[in-house]
């Protein structure tokens, strides 16, 4: 890898993965935010996110319980996935009352429609790397995009949209995400009820 600015993202994934602790307490003091424990599947994580704390993917193992400290409330599972989309929705605003109370920040139809589309940046830049590097095997070692990709569970967005960039190079072609029309809720409502991938009640609850 020739670009400096690409290994070095490349390194700084590595040491996220390695540390994910480390990442997760220097996000704490930089911010002085909240940072909160969701399962690895969690669907929603703009909610937590829009509000201003870090949602962080946890596993088992090792890394939770360096982890544990470092989270001030977990979202566990508890029911059944929603039988409808009004009880999707439901769930949706759960979460978004009980992060606002736990962030003290308000969960905004703006605010909740910028951290989407944050998201979904983030998102589309990843599919690229990994088109790419399926494209040229070459291009990274396939440990160095593992490391790349798992390094989003414990950072902003933003910050791991930032680091794919770096890798993908300047002057690189990203789409952009569909624009998303209406309440930013009903749409979070319908990804988890028509991909119930998390199966669980959406409810912060203090560790």
């Amino acid at each position: 890898m020739n670009d400096p600015r690409a290994a070095e993202a490349v390194r700084f994934a590595a040491e996220t993965v390695s540390d994910p602790a480390a990442a997760v307490r220097r996000w704490k003091v930089l911010s002085g935010r909240k940072a909160v424990g969701c399962p690895l599947r969690f669907p929603i994580p703009e909610v937590i996110a829009c509000v201003g704390m870090l949602p962080v993917f946890a596993s088992s193992g090792e890394a939770l319980r360096s982890l544990r400290p470092w989270l001030d409330a977990w979202v566990r599972s508890a029911a059944p996935s929603p039988p409808g989309l009004e009880e999707a929705l439901d769930r949706v605003e759960s979460l978004a009352e009980w992060a606002e109370s736990a962030s003290g920040r308000p969960c905004t139809e703006g605010a909740l429609g910028k951290t989407l589309r944050t998201f979904a940046e983030r998102d589309a830049a990843l599919r690229l790397l990994s088109e790419r590097c399926a494209a040229d095997p070459g291009l990274i070692e396939r440990t160095d995009f593992r490391n790349v990709d798992r390094s989003g569970r414990y950072l902003p967005a933003e910050a791991h949209a930032l680091l794919v960039k770096r890798i993908l190079g300047e002057g690189v072609r990203i789409a952009e995400p569909e624009e998303m029309k209406g309440d930013p809720l009903l749409h979070l409502a319908r990804r988890i009820f028509e991909k119930p991938r998390y199966n669980g009640d959406v409810k912060g609850r203090h560790p």
